[in-house]
């Protein structure tokens, strides 16, 4: 006589459990370092205080790495590159939410859209949290260099890293939540990664100076890095 084999049980790496304590937005930030799984925990379950503080968390963050940013021209750009940054940041994560709940759902993660919402959160918080930590990189070069390129390079670095942590902090939770197989979310974290590219070109100038606050003329982002390094390039040769 043949006995059924259960079906193993999904893996649980983020080890989901609810927080300790009372729920401050700075026990939320150290969660979100230490131990991930418990703020998955309590958004799944429902507690509105973590995604408002993970939200106040990633704002204050991505404001700060914009006023970096904009510190580098100054003028306008003190309030305007803050802005930018996270008005452009919250914009591509919902339009990427709809494809995330999709991949998810096809990826077998059992969840609903409000808690693949808290799951982009999280990983964006975290990404707001690495940015925070390269600030005072960031501040040194943008107090002792002019060159808009290098601060462009430097910027979009700190950014790809800074997503690197926070698609790793996805991919676990959604190993949490059932995921079979990691193929559709990692594509669709290179199409988060495209969207957040082509929406700081979109709402350019974020570094340098422009005659207006927003572009006049619509670039893909790749397009609009040629140019800018190609009309630099120009100018240091003419000042030689």
């Amino acid at each position: 006589m043949h006995t059924q084999t259960p079906p193993p049980l999904p893996t649980d790496p983020m080890h989901l459990q609810p927080m300790e304590g009372s729920i401050t937005l700075f026990g939320v930030i150290e969660s979100l370092l230490k131990q991930p799984g418990r703020v998955l925990y309590e958004c799944r379950n429902g507690n509105l205080l973590v995604p408002i503080f993970m939200l106040l968390n990633t704002l204050a963050c991505l404001g700060l790495f914009g006023l970096l940013l904009g510190a580098f021209s100054g003028g306008v750009q003190l309030w305007a590159a803050p802005l930018k940054v996270s008005a452009g940041t919250m914009v591509a994560m919902m339009i990427c939410l709809p494809s995330l709940y999709i991949f998810s759902a096809l990826s077998g993660v059992d969840a609903k859209i409000s808690h693949i919402a808290g799951l982009l959160l999280a990983s964006v918080s975290v990404t707001g949290l690495l940015l925070l930590g390269f600030a005072p990189v960031l501040w040194v070069f943008s107090a002792s260099t002019e060159s808009v390129g290098f601060m462009g390079i430097l910027a979009v670095s700190f950014w790809l890293i800074a997503l690197f942590f926070g698609a790793r902090l996805l991919l676990n939770a959604a190993s949490s939540f059932g995921l079979q197989s990691s193929g559709y979310l990692k594509l669709w974290l290179g199409i988060f990664v495209i969207v957040t590219l082509q929406m700081s070109t979109s709402i350019r100038p974020i570094i340098g100076k422009a005659d207006t606050l927003l572009p006049t003329q619509k670039r893909f982002f790749v397009h609009h890095w040629m140019q800018s390094f190609a009309s630099e390039t120009r100018e240091a040769i003419k000042e030689d």
